[in-house]
C-alpha cells in the first residue's frame, strides 16, 4: 500500500477545518447552550422557592383559619339549656288594655312619620 501525497494533504486540510469549526463555530454554540442551561436552572430554582413560599403561606392561612374557628367555637353564645318556665310555674295570660282611638291615631301617626323619614333617606 502506497501513501500518496494527496492523502496527507487531505488529512492536513481535514484537521485544519476541524480545528477552525471547533474554535469558531462549536465553542460559541456550546457557550450559548451552557448559558441557556444555567438560566433554565436559575429559573427552576426561583420557581421552587416560590412554590415553597406559597406552601408556607397556605399553611399559615390554614393555621389562622383554624385559630379563628377555635375562637368562634369557644366564644359562641350559649343557648339556655334550661326551660324558661319551670314545671311548677304556671302560665298566666297577660292582659292587654284596649287602647283608645286617640292613642291608636297617635301611634299610627308616629309610625307613618318614621317610615316616611326612612323612605326619604333611601333615595
Amino acid at each position: 500500500m502506497e501513501i500518496n501525497a494527496t492523502i496527507v494533504v487531505q488529512a492536513f486540510n481535514f484537521f485544519i477545518v476541524y480545528w477552525m469549526l471547533r474554535r469558531f463555530l462549536f465553542r460559541p454554540v456550546v457557550t450559548i447552550i451552557e448559558h441557556e442551561q444555567a438560566h433554565e436552572h436559575a429559573m427552576l430554582d426561583i420557581i421552587d422557592q416560590q412554590q415553597k413560599s406559597l406552601e408556607i403561606q397556605e399553611k399559615e392561612r390554614q393555621r389562622h383559619w383554624y385559630i379563628c374557628q377555635e375562637y368562634f367555637t369557644l366564644h359562641q353564645p350559649q343557648l339556655p339549656t334550661q326551660s324558661l318556665l319551670d314545671e311548677n310555674d304556671e302560665v298566666h295570660p297577660v292582659e292587654i288594655a284596649p287602647a283608645s282611638p286617640d292613642e291608636i291615631a297617635h301611634i299610627i301617626a308616629d309610625t307613618r312619620g318614621i317610615i316616611e323619614e326612612k323612605i326619604k333617606h333611601v333615595h
